[in-house]
């Protein structure tokens, strides 16, 4: 009996050691946790602080629009471009703003010196000044359209590693660090959004803000397939292969189209060319007699 307690006691003597210590590793693992948080967070900030010191960038957004509606449009076209800090809104409208003042100044050069229309001073700005959207609106098209054509090789390497044994976002990470060299542009995204989950985002948010961030086609169906895992449970690598699948399987039906109506739009083309020696090789012969008067 007296072995009995004694063993009960040291049952729970090592039971309550096990808890005390249990709870010092959470605590300890917590404050990790959050100092990580805090370093990420202050280096984003020290990284923003730095990008935001150029005077030219403060000089642009005084010059620039302060409607809120342009303002949001203006954003969005810089951020699908890739430009997606504060700074650079500023540093779009001084080079803008340049831009006009250069050729204003180049135009009325040329009407002094060598007898150009005056008018060209009014022309050559207004151009000058649609160019800059242009350019941008473009920059972002095919920023968006490598980020689609990346997609998927991203999204199989994501699913190799969580079938190896990783966890979804540490494959998200590694997929990104290997691949940064060969496709920049959706690894930067990724890299963005595990950033901000880090700093504290939650995760859903994280995923709407990626999908706000590339307003294509893939990346909003993808972000619905991940938002739907998050609220079910469901498995992620299943998803994430179909899902690449489902887009292989897309593209090659685009390809099959496309093929198929190539022939349609070369006939369009070689038909001129082809109906004059047709025509020439069918009525050869009756000229060639009519000539002749037989």
């Amino acid at each position: 009996m007296f072995l009995l307690v004694i063993g009960l006691l040291l049952l729970l003597s090592a039971f309550a050691l096990v808890r005390v210590y249990q709870g010092k590793y959470q605590e300890q693992a917590q404050k990790e946790r959050m100092r990580q948080r805090v370093g990420i967070g202050r280096n984003l900030s020290q990284t923003y602080e730095v990008k935001s010191t150029c005077a030219w960038c403060r000089v642009g957004r005084v010059l620039g629009s302060k409607n809120p509606k342009q303002l949001a449009i203006l954003k969005s076209q810089l951020v699908s471009a890739g430009y997606s800090d504060e700074s650079h809104i500023g540093a779009y409208y001084f080079f803008k703003f340049t831009a006009i003042a250069l050729s204003f100044f180049i135009a009325f050069i040329l009407w002094v010196f060598q007898d150009f229309t005056p008018l060209l001073m009014i022309i050559v700005p207004l151009i000058v000044m649609l160019i800059p959207e242009r350019v941008l609106i473009n920059l972002g098209e095919k920023r968006l359209e490598k980020i689609n054509q990346q997609l998927p090789d991203f999204l199989d390497m994501t699913t190799i590693c969580m079938n190896a044994g990783l966890s979804y976002l540490v494959s998200v990470k590694r997929v990104s660090e290997e691949l940064r060299d060969v496709s920049p542009e959706i690894c930067n995204e990724f890299q963005f959004m595990l950033e901000q989950i880090q700093v504290g985002v939650p995760r859903i948010e994280a995923l709407h803000q990626f999908a706000q961030r590339n307003p294509t086609k893939d990346i909003q169906n993808l972000i619905q397939v991940l938002v739907q895992n998050e609220k079910l449970g469901s498995s992620i690598s299943e998803a994430l292969y179909n899902f690449s699948r489902t887009i292989y399987q897309d593209r090659e039906n685009l390809m099959e189209e496309k093929a198929a109506k190539t022939s349609a739009k070369m006939a369009i083309i070689i038909l001129p060319f082809m109906l004059l020696p047709y025509v020439m090789l069918l009525l050869g012969e009756k000229l060639v007699m009519l000539g002749r008067g037989l």
